[in-house]
């Protein structure tokens, strides 16, 4: 026989012991396993609150800055480091002195400045008719016209220095410029 002949017949064999093997007598009943147990549950139904834990980091909306305006020592500070400001609210509170006496200082210099221009000013009037009979030089009438006129400049400089002088007293109190969570005071 040749070779693939045996193995043919090997097969045929083979499959000949396992059909005859299936064709076998059923075992009864008793010898198998039991039906396993199973459990009945009712449902009813009910609310569940669906709860989601995301990891994250909070910025804040709007931030502020807040700086002083002015040199000086901080008299008090007014809120609490990680706590609850509002806006407009009095954070800082810097020494006002030094700006109250530049404030006196620069209305002192206005009310000399007016003081000066009325007399620059009614001296210019005095020589506008003497100039006309030439009672006095045209020079002189001249430097006394320049005088009312930087008198009168003498006066805008004094009004804007009491207005600087006004803002920087303004600015030793230093407020909360919005509402929110006050961070860390450097």
């Amino acid at each position: 026989m040749r070779k693939s002949q045996r193995i043919h017949c090997v097969a045929v064999a083979a499959l000949s012991a396992l059909a005859l093997t299936a064709c076998g007598e059923k075992k009864p009943e008793g010898g198998a396993m039991p039906p396993p147990e199973v459990g009945v549950v009712t449902v009813t139904p009910s609310s569940v609150a669906i709860v989601n834990e995301l990891p994250g980091r909070l910025e804040g909306v709007r931030t502020a800055e807040v700086r002083a305006r002015v040199e000086g020592i901080v008299l008090s500070r007014n809120y609490t480091e990680g706590g609850e400001v509002k806006a407009g609210q009095v954070m800082f509170r810097i020494d006002p002195a030094p700006y109250q006496a530049q404030l006196a200082s620069a209305k002192a210099q206005l009310e000399r400045a007016e003081a000066n221009a009325v007399s620059a000013r009614q001296k210019a009037e005095r020589y506008k008719p003497l100039v006309a009979v030439n009672a006095v030089s045209k020079q002189e009438y001249d430097e006394a016209v320049a005088a009312a006129g930087q008198a009168n400049a003498d006066i805008a400089a004094a009004k804007a220095a009491v207005t600087t002088a006004q803002i920087n007293l303004g600015y030793t109190t230093v407020t909360a410029p919005i509402g929110g969570r006050a961070g860390r005071a450097w």
